[in-house]
């Protein structure tokens, strides 16, 4: 029996595994994941259950924050992005999960700056940062709304520890800080995750 073989089979499958790559690399941020930093997580991925995606974050820290949630949406552009997410830090000896950032409805997802993770609502914005010494995560800064009985809107803010007065022209730098934040993009399974950097 004569064997038929497809010319350019190879480059064809070739190009078509090049496009799924670049295809994955654009929904979360385009970028590689650096094995390194990914592997100081593998034991993380690996006890992930089905509905959890993850997310490595390349931030100014040594390593990467590492960001899981069950809670992902898609949202027109801003696919597997996520209202709240578990945030775990590489300690120097194992990763620990820190705590949780949670933002308030599909509106205004969980993103992340160069130096904090960001939640938010319609009367409020919080940045969380990552302290390498301590292996925490803290609010480094809030900003929020309420109003009185008769409508009159009051700003409150809280910088570090310490609560304060605040005015609409804080809370509107702050808004605007987050919505120039980059959305956190997540991926299922070990072999579909992804680097979110700043774009």
């Amino acid at each position: 029996m004569r064997k038929t073989t497809i010319p350019f089979a190879g480059t064809i499958i070739g190009l078509i595994i090049l496009s799924m790559i670049g295809i994955c690399l654009t929904a979360c941020g385009a970028a590689a994941v650096d094995s390194g930093d990914e592997n100081l997580y593998v034991s993380l991925i690996a006890d992930l259950g089905d509905e959890d995606a993850y997310a490595l974050l390349e931030m100014e820290y040594s390593c990467h924050v590492f960001v899981t949630s069950d809670r992902i949406y898609d949202a027109g552009s801003e696919s597997q992005a996520a209202v709240a997410c578990d945030v775990y830090y590489y300690t120097g000896t194992k990763p620990e999960k820190l705590g949780t950032v949670m933002s308030e409805g599909t509106a205004y997802p969980v993103s992340f700056s160069k130096d904090g993770i960001y939640a938010a609502s319609g009367h409020h914005i919080e940045k969380y940062a990552v302290s390498e010494e301590d292996g925490v995560l803290y609010l480094e800064k809030g900003v929020y709304e309420t109003f009185d009985d008769n409508g009159n809107a009051h700003y409150t803010c809280i910088l570090g520890t310490e609560e304060q007065d605040s005015t609409e022209q804080e809370f509107t730098e702050m808004a605007e800080e987050y919505a120039a934040g980059q959305i956190i993009h997540f991926a299922y399974g070990a072999s579909d995750g992804c680097l979110n950097h700043i774009l």
